[in-house]
């Protein structure tokens, strides 16, 4: 697979009443086209500042970020973000919402933008529930709404910043598998935030550890796992070998932001 994502020398300062926070130091990440690629570390290690460069929404104080060859400097279509909250317009139905980011491309006509959306409503297992408003949607429907409106531009890449962090243990199971399962048949470049050890060997071909404050990448880590998986792949020895190394890594990172000898 090519490299769809280049970030080079990265480092973020940000300037305010505590002072100056240094979030990123010289990051340097390569994310391949088609992958789901995680980030784990411990809060505040600088995941989401490193996600919203990606997505053009913070600027580098230095560094480059590159997509495509092509450099980073703002948002754009191309680049799909979904946040923990689901950032759903509240006034608009299902429907409303995932044709917003359609209403932005000229070339498609009323007819042919509702087409669109229906599709990703219905391959998002919302089919009966498109005029309907967020406040009658769970969480996890909430979050589905936000991934349909995501893939209905159809963007190069989705940056998700924990996406599903915000729901009960059970839906973010089902979540998860309805994330593989969309990837599987659209293959979009996935950059994945999550603080879940246990979700970010779940999902991803490969997982990048962050070291503590200042943000930088203490090391790549292959998820050696065939796709397509299911659940019950979370019970293997391979998984839990996995999980258990990233939990040692990520742990060393919390001992030594702790100062804990």
């Amino acid at each position: 697979m090519s490299e769809k994502i280049v970030v080079e020398n990265v480092s973020k300062i940000f300037k305010g009443r505590a002072g100056i926070v240094k979030a990123l130091q010289d990051v340097n990440l390569s994310i391949k086209e088609g992958e789901i690629f995680c980030l784990v570390g411990p809060s505040g290690c600088g995941k989401t500042t490193l996600l919203n460069i990606i997505a053009g929404l913070e600027k580098p104080t230095s560094g480059e970020v590159f997509l495509d060859g092509k450099k980073v400097d703002r948002p754009s279509p191309e680049r799909q973000v979904i946040f923990q909250q689901f950032a759903l317009f509240p006034w608009m139905t299902v429907l409303e919402n995932v044709e917003f980011g359609l209403r932005f491309k000229k070339n498609i006509s009323a007819n042919e933008r509702r087409k669109i959306a229906m599709k990703y409503i219905e391959f998002m297992g919302l089919k009966g529930f498109e005029n309907a408003y967020p406040k009658e949607l769970s969480g996890g429907m909430k979050q589905r709404v936000a991934i349909a409106r995501a893939y209905a531009v159809d963007p190069e890449v989705l940056l998700m910043d924990e996406p599903f962090g915000a729901l009960d243990p059970l839906t973010r199971e089902f979540m998860q598998a309805e994330l593989l399962k969309s990837w599987q048949e659209e293959k979009k470049t996935i950059l994945f935030v999550t603080h879940s050890i246990e979700e970010a060997v779940y999902l991803a071909s490969r997982i990048g550890v962050m070291l503590t404050r200042p943000g930088r990448i203490k090391e790549i880590v292959n998820i050696n796992i065939p796709y397509p998986r299911d659940i019950e792949i979370k019970l293997s020895p391979k998984f839990t070998e996995l999980r258990g190394y990233i939990f040692h890594l990520v742990s060393e990172e919390f001992k030594s932001f702790l100062s804990i000898k």
